[in-house]
Parts: C-alpha cells; sequence; structure tokens
C-alpha cells in the first residue's frame, strides 16, 4: 500500500513563495488545518508572493470541504498573490475536481506542471506577469475604435490586460481602443469599467489588449473587482 502524504505548508521568505501539499484524504478538517497554516504564512510574505500548490497525490473521494478550499483561494487572492502554479501528476482527482469548481466559479488562471522540478522551472523565469490573471466566464465586453463598436467575450483579465475571444470587429496590433467591460464592483451588482488599451496580438478568433494610463488607485479599484468576481457563483 503506498504511504499516505501529509498536508505540510511552508513559506520561502528569499523567495517570496508560498508552497502548499494536500495531503491524500483531503478531508474537511485537513483543509481547515491548512487554511490556518496559510495564513500565518502569508502573514511573512510580500504581495506578488508565488503559490505553488502540489495536488499530485489527492485521490477520488477525498477532497472534501470544498467551501474551506474557496476561503483559502479567495484569502490568496485577497493578499494579493502573483504566479500560481499546481502540481497535479499524472491527471490527479484533484485536478479534475478543481476544473469542476472552476466551472462554478470566476476563477484565477493557474499554471499546470506534473511534478515540483517543473514548476521550479517554470518559476525560474525572472519576468513575472503584471498581477494575477482572472478567467471570467461568459462576460460580454464591448469596444470601439474609430466611432466603431464590437463586441467579444472575455478570455481571462488582470489589472494590466486582458485577452478577448469572438470579436466582433476585426482589429489590428498596436490599435488603440476604449474597451468596456462589466464587473462587479459590488457583490450583487455589475458596473461599467471602461478604459483606453492597446492591442498587443491578434490570434485566429481572439486578441489581447495592454491596458493605458491607469493610475494606482483604477489599478486598486479594478483588482477589487475581480476579487468580488471570484466570489461570484455562476447560475
Amino acid at each position: 500500500m503506498a504511504e499516505k502524504t501529509k498536508s505540510k505548508v511552508k513559506a520561502d521568505i528569499k523567495k517570496n513563495r508560498l508552497y502548499i501539499t494536500l495531503p491524500t484524504a483531503a478531508n474537511e478538517m485537513e483543509l481547515k488545518a491548512i487554511y490556518t497554516e496559510v495564513r500565518f504564512c502569508v502573514a511573512d510574505l510580500k504581495p506578488g508572493f508565488d503559490v505553488v500548490t502540489d495536488l499530485s497525490q489527492c485521490t477520488i473521494g477525498h477532497l472534501r470541504g470544498i467551501s474551506t478550499l474557496r476561503k483559502i483561494m479567495d484569502f490568496l487572492v485577497v493578499n494579493q498573490m502573483g504566479r500560481v502554479i499546481r502540481i497535479v501528476g499524472d491527471m490527479s482527482v484533484a485536478f479534475k475536481q478543481l476544473l469542476g469548481i472552476a466551472t462554478k466559479f470566476q476563477c484565477y488562471k493557474p499554471v499546470y506542471v506534473t511534478n515540483l522540478e517543473e514548476a521550479e522551472e517554470e518559476l525560474i523565469c525572472p519576468i513575472k506577469p503584471n498581477g494575477l490573471r482572472f478567467q471570467i466566464y461568459h462576460r460580454q465586453i464591448e469596444y470601439s475604435i474609430d466611432h466603431e463598436e464590437g463586441t467579444g467575450y472575455l478570455v481571462d483579465i488582470s489589472i494590466s490586460g486582458c485577452a478577448v475571444q469572438e470579436p466582433t470587429m476585426p482589429l489590428s496590433p498596436d490599435a488603440e481602443v476604449s474597451i468596456t467591460i462589466p464587473l462587479h464592483q459590488e457583490q450583487d451588482v455589475l458596473s461599467p469599467f471602461t478604459m483606453a488599451a492597446k492591442v498587443v496580438w491578434v490570434r485566429d478568433d481572439r486578441f489581447a489588449v495592454q491596458f493605458l494610463d491607469l493610475d494606482d488607485d483604477r489599478k486598486a479599484l479594478l483588482y477589487n473587482c475581480l476579487v468580488n468576481e471570484g466570489r461570484i457563483e455562476i447560475a
């Protein structure tokens, strides 16, 4: 019989990194203990800390306490984590269960790897994306250029830019547009968030933009909106 993996939470202060290992039997009590340890560890880290979560040993029927798992995810987002790496081994059951959760909630966008060595390799890159990227499902956006208007659907978004799919009006790289995204500035109310943006790439039926001239206050407001999105359950 294979040895069961125990939970482990560790902060690497020098690397500004949080490591979380989910146990083989990730029941609600285990997850609550992990949540407590995560809060203690994050207190020692700076905003933008990376998170490496090892899910590779979780087995079917053992991942319980989804509400506690959501609390952990929300806590990390609120405390401004940076890159998110998930170790899933050979398509672990936990990986499939997390994908199931992601279809019910708006969620940040992680990178999936098979082992710790790949996770460390991923994090060697010195260039970090400017802000955590959130996946927001079924959200239509509007954009305009030279008095012409188009619509599309969000693929993902951060405080620095977003990707859009199924655009109704073609765009060219370097084009400057105005983009309006409905976001939850309050949890139950969608409000339009309008920004100037520059197209950075166009591929097939997608394009990506970089937001322009967002001051710190607007970035903070946008980030809070994205945190609120992460708390919205999809009907």
